[in-house]
């Protein structure tokens, strides 16, 4: 998708409509051909051939990225137990749910163990666009044509089809032929329609020679099917205008589109998005004003409700205020309308990068159903890969200043009097008059000041005020999550965050650990902003020193010491980071991977549900049974590969928290208020809870995730450490 990005640049305002009264009607002769006689109106020039006899597929291919395999390979069934020396010889073929697979994992995991040999039944066994992420390394003309099925014949299968094409690019031109111009005249349209597609991103020239394998005839009636690039992909466009639209301005600004036109603009907007670039669009930029193009956009939006086809080419055309449209939109689709979210997803991530990621990334951290953050999610990982970062840096980066690093913004204008707004280290606003005397809100209007300006400076400071403590809470909860997922900052980006507003003012809050010349060494922030170690000292961190949030669990003997200096110099905490328990293993909870401390102890269900996760498992049948039997729920928690030590992540491949309970409820939706005791937990590199199966060592994860959960199964049974 990072190939198929809005080359647009980033427009601050386009909503003042310039006045076009008076102006003429542009002349047909002077506008594009599409907007005059557009391809969909005009019989096909070309006509390639229906049939090409003699075409092979080629042989199926799987085609995986970086990590992928190793992933697939890790895959286990949502089984109670299993035998791992015997279970994939015994189990060699797609399973269903039944059988505790998801489907797309299932086909995923034999693609794994078997490769291609197994490829064309993987693809019949795919079929439903859901499971769209294991038809993606398969690279054949099976799964050719069910992408293309996909992509232009039902609305769910869109993206998931688009995924395919993006994987595949022209190396999918040679297995779309033999059905482009094969005896099926259904999947040939749809062949046909996909090759269009290919054109559209790759160019009609490099489309038709990636045909060459498949011989000169062939090549041909590739190009026959591409001679008309500007035709729609599969059916012709079913456009009726209503109501009134900005006008739009040639791009010398001297007339206006005629209404004829204005249909086929609508048309040919409509066919636009961010993955799917229809090129007419590029002439129609040529000849129409940008700003009025830009309203055009917009309102058309609007007017079409925010329908998926008036919303893609928002990001050819609209600009930052789109950006926040379609946010906006996401908030209010939500999880009620999930296709209609995911569409609306995929055009923000198509807006240049400065635009789409910030909108993006308040999207995936806000008060929106779990469901938006997690479509959200992959988008924001491509926009931080067009940008070369992380994540977590380019929010950093895009961190909004609220203007407190500008003079002029600083400045309230009552006229004749002006007063300068300044913040303290803990950024509380206050304000000062030429003489230099403070007070904590502007004045108000005098009889010799402009009232209508002290007004809006008043107006201007409060609104400040109200943004500045939103994105405080905002930031403070980044940082937090930063510290509970042991995030590291190099140099540059920990230079940026002490050089940032907002978030030096938290950070000088903070205790930090860097590298220096000594080894790694907690800091905090001194009050002229340089570092300063547990005994006041000044400390310097090393060359390009790698800089992180210190845990309490981190600190050892110096905790206390650290929270006897943070109460002396009466700092306070943008959240709470020294007061959190500093719990850690046992020496056999550090071998033995299982937390001894908790057994025995009771607690009511919904509060172990806070911490563990109720899941379905499986019990598998006999091998000549066609289903398991039925499905039992027990408490697993997924815990993140990242937080496996380096030795660790060479050895297992996943990491889990599993419990047993007594009693285990067989309902679906336990009593929350129930009362049970706890058998074991125990750190897993599996679900698999066969007897003899091997418990993952404690020292293996993460300390400060350690610590979390420790603390958090604390709480649920009333245990402290």
């Amino acid at each position: 998708m990072s190939d198929h990005v809005a080359p647009q640049e980033k427009r601050l305002d386009v909503t003042d409509e310039s006045p076009v009264s008076g102006l003429p009607a542009a002349a047909l002769e002077d506008l594009p051909d599409v907007l005059v006689s557009p391809p969909w109106a005009a019989a096909r020039k070309h006509r390639a051939p229906r049939e090409i006899p003699g075409l092979e597929a080629p042989e199926p291919r799987v085609v995986g990225r970086p990590g992928e395999h190793e992933r697939a390979m890790a895959l286990e069934p949502d089984l109670v137990e299993w035998d791992p020396d015997t279970y994939w010889a015994e189990h060699n073929r797609f399973l269903s749910h039944y059988h505790g697979w998801k489907t797309a994992d299932s086909v995923l995991s034999q693609l794994a163990r078997n490769g291609a040999a197994v490829a064309d039944a993987a693809v019949a066994e795919i079929a439903s666009p859901w499971n769209g992420r294991a038809l993606l390394p398969i690279r054949s003309t099976p799964a050719a044509a069910l992408a293309a099925h996909w992509v232009l014949r039902l609305d769910a299968g869109r993206a998931p089809g688009l995924d395919w094409f993006d994987r595949h690019g022209l190396h999918a031109v040679p297995c779309l032929v033999p059905e482009a111009f094969g005896p099926k005249p259904y999947q040939r349209t749809t062949a046909r329609g996909a090759l269009r597609l290919l054109a559209w991103r790759h160019g009609p020239e490099a489309v038709t020679a990636a045909a060459e394998p498949h011989g000169p005839e062939a090549v041909a009636g590739v190009a026959a099917v591409l001679a008309d690039p500007d035709r729609p992909l599969l059916n012709n466009p079913s456009v009726r205008v209503y109501g009134d639209l900005p006008r739009v301005l040639t791009a010398d600004r001297a007339a206006v589109l005629p209404r004829s036109a204005v249909a086929n603009l609508v048309a040919v907007l409509f066919q636009w998005s961010p993955r799917t670039p229809y090129p007419a669009v590029e002439a129609v930029a040529a000849a129409c004003d940008p700003d009025s193009l830009a309203r055009f956009s917009i309102a058309l939006a609007h007017r079409y409700r925010f329908a998926d086809r008036a919303v893609g080419q928002l990001a050819r055309f609209g600009g930052a205020e789109a950006a926040e449209l379609i946010a906006a939109q996401v908030k209010k689709s939500g999880a009620r309308s999930l296709a209609r979210t995911g569409f609306a997803l995929e055009t923000l991530a198509g807006f240049p990068a400065d635009i789409a990621f910030p909108a993006m990334y308040r999207l995936a951290r806000g008060k929106v159903h779990a469901s938006v953050k997690t479509a959200a999610a992959p988008h924001l990982a491509r926009i931080a890969d067009r940008h070369g970062r992380s994540v977590e840096a380019l929010a950093d980066h895009h961190a909004p200043t609220l203007g407190l690093d500008d003079p002029d913004h600083l400045t309230l204008d009552y006229g004749p009097r002006t007063f300068r707004i300044e913040a303290d280290d803990r950024l509380r606003l206050r304000v000062a008059d030429a003489t230099g005397k403070t007070r904590a809100r502007p004045p108000r209007p005098g009889v010799r000041d402009d009232a209508r300006a002290a007004e809006a400076a008043a107006a201007r400071f409060r609104t400040l005020a109200k943004d500045l403590t939103a994105e405080q809470a905002f930031q403070a909860d980044r940082l937090k999550d930063a510290m509970l997922a042991s995030r590291i900052w190099d140099a540059a980006e920990f230079a940026h965050l002490t050089a940032h507003p907002v978030l030096a003012s938290l950070a000088r809050g903070l205790l930090w650990i860097g590298e220096t010349p000594q080894g790694p060494q907690a800091f905090r922030f001194a009050e002229d902003g340089s570092f300063a170690d547990a005994d006041d000292k000044p400390l310097r961190l090393a060359d390009g020193a790698r800089v992180r949030l210190a845990h309490p669990v981190l600190l050892g003997p110096d905790l206390a010491l650290w929270t006897e200096v943070f109460a002396d110099y009466e700092i306070l905490q943008p959240f709470d980071q020294l007061a959190r328990p500093a719990l850690h293993l046992t020496e056999e909870e550090a071998r033995t991977g299982v937390l001894h401390r908790f057994t025995g102890a009771t607690a009511t269900f919904g509060a172990l549900n806070r911490v563990l996760a109720w899941k379905s498992l499986f019990q598998l049948g006999t091998p000549d049974s066609r289903v398991s039997e039925l499905h039992t729920r027990l408490f697993a928690r997924d815990l993140p590969r990242a937080a496996l030590n380096a030795e660790s992540a060479t050895i297992v491949d996943n990491a889990y928290l599993l419990a047993e309970i007594d009693p285990s409820p067989a309902d679906r939706e336990p009593d929350p208020e129930g009362r049970h005791r706890v058998l074991w937990i125990w750190f897993s590199p599996t679900k698999n809870r066969r007897r003899g199966v091997p418990t993952l060592r404690g020292d293996a994860l993460d300390p400060v995730l350690v610590a979390e959960l420790l603390a958090d199964l604390g709480r649920a049974t009333g245990i402290h450490h």
